[in-house]
């Protein structure tokens, strides 16, 4: 629940802050949750050994996000770097590191080299991507920028052939 809220405050008022829901937990609740968030605002993203757990996955993301010094929207790539070199389940820390920072930063804050190669299942690009998303919320605004945005098409005609391929074999 904190995550999702904090998400929806990152879209609605760019901002990043993971208390925002601490006042919907119940009050035994509420002084565990401010100390775990604490914890995470002085700790290190590698100090959270057990990230596989929600609790320390929240706390290893929030810790890369909050000990990241960027005012600007390279602070989306700086720590999602710092969740990843937090090391063991980085897939999960940085997945809810960067809901988080993406829902502040927006996607043009991810890098052109990233964003080249993102791809979705079973051959979706990154524009493929955006188009799905936008047309899920209604931004036909966005479903055009997508169709303008020119990712590597070399690329990605290679994947789905070879995907097409693959296929046909099975």
């Amino acid at each position: 629940m904190l995550w999702c809220l904090a998400i929806r405050h990152a879209v609605l008022e760019g901002e990043l802050d993971v208390r925002v829901g601490l006042q919907f937990l119940p009050d035994d609740r509420r002084d565990l949750w401010e100390t775990r968030i604490a914890v995470a605002e002085i700790s290190q993203p590698s100090d959270f050994a057990h990230n596989g757990w929600v609790v320390e996955a929240l706390q290893g993301a929030w810790s890369a996000i909050s000990t990241t010094k960027a005012t600007d929207a390279t602070h989306l790539r700086l720590a999602l770097e710092a969740a990843v070199r937090g090391g063991r389940d980085t897939d999960t820390v940085a997945a809810i590191a960067g809901g988080l920072l993406g829902a502040r930063w927006g996607a043009s804050a991810v890098p052109a080299e990233w964003r080249r190669i993102v791809h979705g299942w079973p051959a979706l690009t990154a524009a493929d991507l955006v188009r799905l998303g936008s047309r899920a919320t209604g931004d036909e605004a966005a479903v055009s920028d997508a169709e303008t945005e020119r990712f590597d098409e070399k690329l990605t005609g290679v994947y789905i052939r070879r995907l097409k391929r693959e296929a046909q074999v099975s």
